[in-house]
């Protein structure tokens, strides 16, 4: 498996070349041999997956190493995991996925083995992206949108009724799922590009319904159409639907 800055086949062509343009790699930790492992596995959890770690080696492979400044993070960050086990829950976790090179103490992110991306702050932690491929896109998007016509932010009090008026006024949005996550969603027709991000107050939710952060939505004009597949024109071989 290579490098995703050598193969970026399952990115879009707006994140390829966002890569292309922006990230490098280096040099980074690849934690315990597949023997220590093991051994890990089998004193915390009384048995070996050996499926997990497969995983892990696949997702080293392809994106360890992987550093560039991110919009999402507001930090430049290094994609890292290592493998771990979780002792109070008994769960396999690859820890360090997405790292702030300049770590301040209190966020960090880990994957599961299904490839999920989860984000923490202290002792909160939620799924954000269901893989690291989504994460990458929905940094590309925000670097695309940064030099579109930024039209407004807003902080809705409820987010999902905001949606759903935003729906009625312009029915032709559609969701860029190969952007979004579980608290992170973009829409786009050809004229606007819209981006829910909810991160923050899923974390300051903590399982509760209510949060007292709210999602924060960003509208912007764009200053080119997009095509059916959901890309910009200049970008016609990437695919966002």
């Amino acid at each position: 498996m290579a490098h995703v800055l050598e193969v970026a086949d399952s990115l879009s062509g707006l994140a390829r070349t966002f890569l292309a343009e922006h990230a490098h790699a280096m040099q980074v930790d690849t934690g315990p041999d597949d023997d220590e492992c093991r051994a890990v596995m089998s004193a915390a959890l009384g048995h070996c997956d050996e499926h997990a770690l497969t995983t892990l080696r696949h997702i080293q492979r392809r994106y360890s190493g992987l550093t560039y400044r991110s919009a999402f993070r507001a930090s430049e960050i290094v994609v890292a995991p290592v493998f771990d086990v979780d002792p109070d829950k008994r769960q396999i976790r690859f820890d360090f996925a997405v790292s702030d090179t300049d770590p301040d103490g209190c966020r960090y992110s880990f994957l599961q083995p299904d490839g999920t991306v989860w984000f923490g702050y202290l002792d909160t932690e939620v799924p954000a992206f269901p893989s690291l491929d989504h994460f990458l896109e929905c940094d590309a998007l925000l670097h695309h949108a940064d030099r579109q016509n930024h039209r407004s932010t807003e902080t809705p009090t409820d987010a999902n009724a905001y949606r759903e008026r935003l729906l009625a006024r312009h029915p032709h949005l559609r969701r860029l799922d190969m952007a979004s996550g579980f608290c992170v969603e973009w829409w786009a027709d050809d004229k606007h590009l819209v981006y829910f991000d909810g991160l923050d107050a899923r974390i300051a939710a903590n399982g509760h319904r209510a949060s007292w952060i709210p999602t924060v939505v960003k509208t912007w004009l764009l200053d080119e159409p997009w095509v059916s597949d959901g890309s910009p024109q200049s970008m016609m071989d990437g695919t966002y639907c």
